[in-house]
């Protein structure tokens, strides 16, 4: 499944289940997949698409009823308003990378930034990570450790300690999206206690539930907080967003060391072969150290496996 329909799913998938909307069905379709959903005896059919030249579509089939025309309100496109987000003069920003890939750890960065910092920033190049090459991401990342190292904070999750964590919270009901709300939260919180005089918070949006600002909220955080798609335009979320960039492809590199292997990014296709290299050479439980076992995909690799083992059984 393409990286990009994964991180639509979750940010919707907690949605259906708000909305007491259920999933009885789902199958993989050409370009993308398709969900059988159904509440209070009505059904509809949702079928998401992503290509490079027309991006992610969301098409619904079925018969016109209530729950057809919740989910249409559901997936239309939000329009943002363009500029700043908010008129501060100190702020901290926070952003997340590694979510949607299946190899590597989950990182959440924040950053403190201060109005008169700017102009360094400019000069640096900072911008969204996803607009930066490697080289680019890790020469600003080691400017604004060198020169802002205590308006830096950054939570980083291993796979081993990832799966731990994501498996005791569904366990409690929870998904990823709480996890990425106790992470940011716990960034933002560790800038809170060193720096002074912050007047807001902007997050770059995850979840549609502000489970980052209720999470503050019961930490008796009084600040304004802001949740935001996109929000990277903003030079203090841009900074966060390069920061954990470059902690996500320092832990990958670490990681291609160690096992000897090239971890690729995303998770598609490209890397059910790379998961069953890494089983055969270590075995099936060690996956937890370099995956993410929730994933969908970790049952495209099990069953490869099982097959690929079963055919060299007969053919002995």
């Amino acid at each position: 499944m393409e990286k990009i329909i994964e991180e639509y799913l979750a940010n919707f998938l907690p949605e259906l289940a708000q909305r007491g909307i259920r999933i009885t069905g789902q199958r993989g379709i050409n370009y993308g997949i398709q969900l059988n959903l159904s509440k209070e005896e009505q059904h509809s059919v949702l079928n998401i698409y992503y290509s490079e030249k027309r991006g992610l579509s969301k098409v619904l089939g079925g018969k016109d009823n209530k729950l057809k025309t919740e989910l249409q309100e559901m997936i239309k496109d939000k329009v943002e308003p363009e500029g700043r987000y908010h008129s501060w003069e100190h702020w901290i920003g926070s952003d997340e990378c590694g979510k949607g890939d299946y190899f590597g750890a989950l990182v959440v960065a924040a950053f403190a930034l201060d109005s008169d910092m700017l102009e360094d920033l400019t000069d640096w190049g900072v911008m969204d990570s996803k607009s930066l090459t490697k080289t680019q991401i890790t020469n600003i990342a080691q400017k604004l450790y060198s020169n802002y190292p205590s308006r830096i904070s950054c939570i980083v999750l291993k796979p081993l300690k990832y799966n731990e964590i994501i498996a005791d919270m569904q366990l409690q009901g929870k998904n990823l999206n709480d996890l990425l709300a106790w992470q940011h939260s716990t960034a933002i919180l560790a800038l809170l206690e060193r720096i002074p005089n912050i007047q807001g918070i902007l997050v770059d949006q995850f979840s549609r539930s502000k489970k980052v600002a209720n999470y503050l909220k019961k930490r008796d955080v009084s600040i304004p907080v802001e949740e935001r798609p996109k929000a990277e335009t903003d030079p203090a979320v841009a900074a966060a967003s390069i920061i954990a960039r470059y902690q996500f492809l320092q832990q990958r590199e670490a990681m291609n060391n160690y096992y000897g292997m090239k971890f690729p990014l995303g998770s598609g296709k490209n890397v059910i072969e790379t998961a069953k290299n890494f089983a055969d050479k270590y075995g099936w439980n060690r996956l937890a150290e370099v995956a993410k076992l929730h994933f969908i995909t970790s049952r495209s690799v099990r069953q490869r496996t099982i097959f690929d083992n079963s055919t060299d059984l007969t053919h002995k």
